[in-house]
């Protein structure tokens, strides 16, 4: 296929994939890559993000360090990136310029551009950044997220700023993966009206429209398109590399192959990215992909679940993703005057047992009943966790949105109470709670910023809705004699959850030296066993 002109293809792999494999890419394998796409006609590479130190572990292109791309053999025809987070830049409340120099310390010689990820609002506080990194030779790219969204006036002022701030790269990022040709057409349209740039289009593939929407792009004169091997990107993914490839420059297909046999097909089978029904009603619906990407690979799901899960991200506002929920728990203020629940009123000196959602419980199932009825055991069972006979639960506790979302039918079919912060939880979510004939307990959860977790008698502070650090604040508050844990066996070690966990279990036990906890089955964390 014969085109007008063609595009300066931008191969992302390394910084969109990471959303699968938290950017934890083999330094060799990153040569590899790098290696094979030389002998292409790709000659533009986003290395990886550059974020800020995390509390957690992420791999090296997560922050695409300058010691990583020192340490890498850059061949000579690659001109290599990196992209930044504009939210990123509003950190500690600080001008984004000051943050964007504690990002880049100093301008790596083999650094040729920055990408800078902007919902429309951010754009307009980039003018210095830009005008920075341009002084320092460095060519500087806006991606516009969620394109889909993007209304006329937004483009028209979009563009009086980047003319005055003399920016001519401009991509659009179809976040949603919501972009149909027409309006494509239309977005193309609007651009061109109001201004001369350098068009790039990086291309989801929600709708499976990721190569027509490219090829539609490339007859426009778009200059630039993004993608990645093996589509490999945050929900369904990107436009696939060997796609373009096949459309434009067919012979080099041979060294993406050769990539995807060595890693990525591997990675594939493992993370299992790709269009389906679910992120296809994302796109429809305008629900950030992520929802759906943590949905399905969180194995406390089941397919079951999923369509009402879905229904009900309808009913909020869920086009952009927060990390730590599925759905969010409103930030309220301080709630400690608030007239909720104390759990010691019926924890006091009582030994808890706390049932989590592992197939340990059930595999133990009998044991754990026998040691309930020795010990005279309160127990606990978080969300819908149903591993014993409902008979030894005494009380359940749930705290997460997605929770209230897939729990509430089999909640409602038990007479177990529940414990539910229901204070913390937005006005349009409660309309989803319909807990009939039970008592309902509130005790209270204050999301904080801070990884953090503060215990009260009617309420805790949390810097995630984590059930089990809500449970343990419960007890804990309760002023429990002793606590068992079951059925928490712990994460995948690539779970940036098992991490906040751990460290909020070790400032529990820093703020109360006295507590017990023991898990009677075997668990990742680090906590105790108890062999029963």
């Amino acid at each position: 296929m014969i085109y007008s002109s063609t595009p300066n293809l931008l191969d992302c792999t390394l910084r969109d994939g990471g959303y699968y494999n938290n950017w934890d890419f083999p330094k060799k394998n990153i040569q590899s890559y790098l290696n094979n796409l030389s002998k292409t006609h790709i000659k533009y590479v986003e290395l990886g993000f550059r974020f800020f130190e995390k509390n957690y572990p992420m791999g090296l292109t997560a922050f695409t360090k300058d010691e990583l791309i020192d340490s890498l053999d850059i061949p000579n025809n690659l001109l290599i990136g990196v992209m930044v987070n504009a939210a990123d830049l509003k950190k500690n409340n600080l001008n984004p310029l000051k943050n964007l120099k504690k990002l880049f310390l100093k301008i790596h010689p083999k650094l040729s551009f920055v990408r800078f990820a902007c919902h429309f609002e951010e754009i307009f506080k980039l003018a210095k950044c830009i005008r920075w990194l341009k002084k320092n030779k460095i060519r500087v790219f806006i991606n516009i997220m969620q394109i889909s969204e993007i209304r006329e006036i937004e483009i028209k002022k979009i563009s009086i700023f980047l003319k005055k701030n003399k920016v001519e790269d401009v991509c659009l990022a179809d976040s949603l993966g919501a972009l149909t040709k027409n309006s494509l057409r239309l977005i193309i349209k609007r651009f061109k009206k109001y201004g001369k740039f350098n068009l790039g289009l990086h291309a989801h593939n929600n709708l499976n429209l990721a190569l027509e929407n490219s090829i539609l792009a490339i007859k426009n004169d778009f200059k630039w398109i993004d993608s990645t091997i093996s589509g490999m990107g945050r929900g369904p993914g990107n436009l696939k590399t060997e796609d373009i490839l096949l459309k434009l420059y067919k012979e080099d297909l041979f060294f993406i192959n050769k990539l995807k046999k060595s890693f990525f097909d591997n990675l594939q089978k493992k993370f299992k990215w790709g269009p389906n029904k679910y992120y296809k009603f994302a796109a429809e619906n305008k629900v950030h992909p992520t929802y759906i990407q943590k949905m399905l690979a969180d194995e406390r799901f089941n397919k079951k679940e999923y369509n009402k899960i879905l229904g009900n991200l309808k009913k909020i506002d869920a086009r952009k993703y927060e990390p730590n929920n599925l759905l969010l728990i409103k930030k309220t203020k301080k709630i400690s005057n608030i007239n909720s629940w104390v759990p010691k009123t019926i924890l006091d000196q009582k030994e808890v047992l706390i049932i989590g959602p592992a197939k340990s419980v059930k595999n133990s199932k009998n044991k754990i009943e026998k040691f309930i009825n020795k010990n005279k055991l309160y127990v606990i069972g978080v969300n819908a966790s149903s591993g014993i006979d409902e008979k030894y639960v005494n009380i359940r506790t749930i705290c997460h949105p997605r929770r209230f979302i897939s729990d509430s039918s089999y909640l409602n079919t038990i007479k177990t109470p529940i414990i539910i912060p229901t204070k913390s939880v937005p006005k349009k979510l409660q309309k989803l709670l319909s807990f009939k004939n039970k008592k309902i307990f509130d005790y209270g959860l204050n999301l904080v910023k801070k990884k953090s977790i503060q215990v009260f008698n009617n309420f805790c502070e949390l810097s995630s809705p984590l059930v089990i650090m809500y449970s343990l604040a419960i007890a804990v508050s309760g002023n429990s004699k002793k606590i068992f844990l079951a059925g928490f066996d712990g994460f995948n070690k690539d779970d940036q959850s098992i991490d906040e966990t751990e460290h909020l279990l070790s400032q529990l036990f820093k703020i109360n030296k006295k507590i017990i906890i023991k898990t009677i089955t075997k668990s990742n964390l680090k906590i105790p066993y108890q062999k029963i």
